[in-house]
């Protein structure tokens, strides 16, 4: 599939509530295939955080760019990136760090298996290292995941439902977030809107093909 695509763009809205702090979040990515085994991947994700108690209105963004391998029996990825902490109204310092992705998946009918290591440069407040779980495709359209996640000093677990209704052509996808860790500010509850500005994919083929 890959081998005949051009680069595709997905533009991803949410937002939900950890506790009493809302949180936002705008994420673009750009999916380039390159080859039928070879693809590339851009991706800006941008978090929005208000009346958090330490750090009072900030963003987290993180802009990275990640290579994969890909096999009819899973995909190995890695790739480099930046990651941002920055105040809206001067409270603290921005601060930056390097980042390096590690990534795997392993397809077993309608089950994938997925891992995603992380490696920062310097020590950043409640960055996740390490997501390891599985997802799971009831039909072509939609998809359940469960992930253990680890931090730096503590860890949590991560439940994410997705639809992609074949009525907006396949381009739109709903999705909904429960994230849970050893953290005052958790458990947190989401929802998310993404649109893909590409061709007609099921969301299993999409995420298959493309993250």
């Amino acid at each position: 599939m890959a081998e005949t695509e051009l680069p595709n763009f997905e533009l991803g809205i949410g937002g939900g509530i950890a506790k009493d702090i809302p949180m936002f979040n705008l994420d673009l990515t750009i999916n380039m295939p390159f080859t039928q085994v070879f693809t590339g991947q851009l991706n800006l994700d941008s978090e929005y955080v208000f009346n958090d108690p330490d750090y009072e209105d900030y963003a987290m963004s993180e802009f990275n760019g990640i290579g994969f391998y890909r096999m009819s029996s899973g995909r190995v990825g890695g790739g480099v990136g930046v990651l941002e902490k920055k105040a809206r109204d001067d409270e603290f310092d921005t601060e930056r760090t390097a980042v390096m992705h590690l990534l795997g998946a392993y397809y077993f009918q309608d089950v994938t298996l997925d891992a995603n290591y992380q490696l920062y440069e310097d020590e950043f407040d409640g960055v996740r290292t390490l997501r390891a779980g599985a997802i799971w495709y009831p039909d072509t359209e939609r998809s359940l995941a469960v992930y253990h996640e680890r931090y730096d000093d503590s860890h949590g677990w991560r439940i994410e439902g997705n639809i992609q209704p074949e009525k907006y052509d396949q381009k739109l996808a709903f999705g909904a977030v429960i994230s849970d860790r050893e953290d005052l500010s958790f458990p947190y509850v989401g929802l998310e809107v993404t649109y893909f500005f590409d061709r007609v994919y099921s969301l299993k083929q999409r995420d298959r093909a493309f993250h």
